[in-house]
């Protein structure tokens, strides 16, 4: 058996009802010289008779059936599966467009430094109907901006060097919904590119079972602890999460308040969603917790919300005096955002007023 030059790596749980056209999307390229490698990982509904439906009828089918173990650890199975030297993914509610391997694939040619090759993607909702375009990166200094606050690289639409992924230690565990992001951190850490393709690759499916929307509060989470640890390593510091379990809010205290600013503020301004509504105990609580914050995390720009979360709660409560206060000292020390926040509000108001006005 000859040795394919991409393995295409789908995991499947509970997947049946996008996942046909799944399949088909893949089967329909035009580079065709790829394995399929297909995980069910113990659905609970027809997956598994889908997926052994279509490997009958297709030798490039390499059909797996488990018990359930996540992502993580399914993903991690296929690459260890996967026979190329390069590994598509793919999921089970998405839709890869037809020239998606060919315009990826050339990329790798002559290119030992790059590491991995996603592209833009089209949002459809669950009737397949087109929402928004997603457009990312292609590559060089811009990617890398957004490397530093957030995922560059759409995961069902990346195509990856197998040798780099295992040479890494693949996915890890802890950082479950955020398993992408940390990889793509380490891959560019240990020096290797990442890049996208300018081209639509992928129609990538929105609709409320989706693993993002259902954990999208740990995923956020987990995605500030892969960048905390990213900034460890290239600080020549030790990854404190690389023997952890999970990953909970106490795993940001195990790194050095030098790296964590950012995510003190981020976490606070979270936890505090809602202090427009609060009572005033609640609100002034809060802003003694804020006074105890290190400093680092009391500048970050995001704090200009928590500022006028209070300011907003306060003045619903008419402490308008207090209220006034915090909102010059949003002005003051986050400036930008404090205003844009501001604008946003009076022209909310004025749409309003306007409105009142014509009924």
């Amino acid at each position: 058996m000859s040795t394919p030059a991409l393995s295409v790596l789908l995991p499947v749980y509970n997947g049946e009802r996008f996942l046909a056209e799944a399949i088909e999307s893949i089967l329909a390229q035009t580079f065709t010289d790829f394995e399929f490698i297909i995980i069910n990982d113990g659905s609970r509904d027809g997956s598994g008779t889908i997926i052994d439906d279509y490997a009958a009828r297709d030798a490039r089918i390499r059909a797996f059936h488990q018990d359930n173990r996540g992502l993580v650890e399914t993903l991690n199975r296929g690459v260890a599966l996967a026979r190329a030297p390069l590994i598509a993914r793919m999921d089970a509610d998405d839709i890869s467009l037809p020239r998606r391997f060919e315009l990826q694939i050339h990329r790798f040619e002559n290119r030992p430094d790059l590491a991995a090759v996603g592209g833009c993607i089209i949002l459809i909702d669950e009737a397949g109907k087109p929402i928004r375009r997603g457009d990312y990166p292609t590559g060089g200094a811009e990617l890398l901006r957004l490397l530093e606050r957030d995922s560059p690289l759409a995961h069902p639409a990346v195509i990856m060097r197998r040798d780099v992924v295992s040479s890494l230690g693949g996915y890890r565990r802890q950082y479950k919904h955020a398993e992408d992001y940390d990889l793509w951190l380490r891959m560019h850490d240990a020096g290797y590119a990442l890049e996208n393709v300018a081209e639509p690759v992928l129609h990538y499916r929105q609709h409320a079972e989706k693993v993002s929307f259902q954990h999208s509060q740990q995923q956020t989470l987990t995605a500030f602890v892969a960048r905390l640890a990213h900034r460890a390593r290239m600080a020549g510091l030790p990854d404190p999460t690389d023997d952890i379990a999970a990953i909970d809010e106490s795993t940001v205290e195990l790194f050095p308040p030098s790296l964590r600013g950012f995510v003190d503020a981020e976490l606070f301004v979270r936890r505090h969603n809602m202090l427009s509504l609060a009572d005033v105990p609640t609100i002034e609580q809060a802003l003694r917790d804020y006074d105890r914050l290190p400093a680092q995390a009391q500048r970050d720009s995001s704090m200009a919300h928590f500022l006028m979360r209070a300011a907003r709660g306060l003045w619903a409560h008419r402490r308008r005096a207090a209220s006034l206060r915090l909102v010059i000292r949003a002005l003051m020390r986050h400036p930008t955002v404090a205003l844009q926040l501001l604008h946003g509000k009076l022209r909310r108001a004025g749409a309003s007023a306007m409105s009142r006005g014509d009924r």
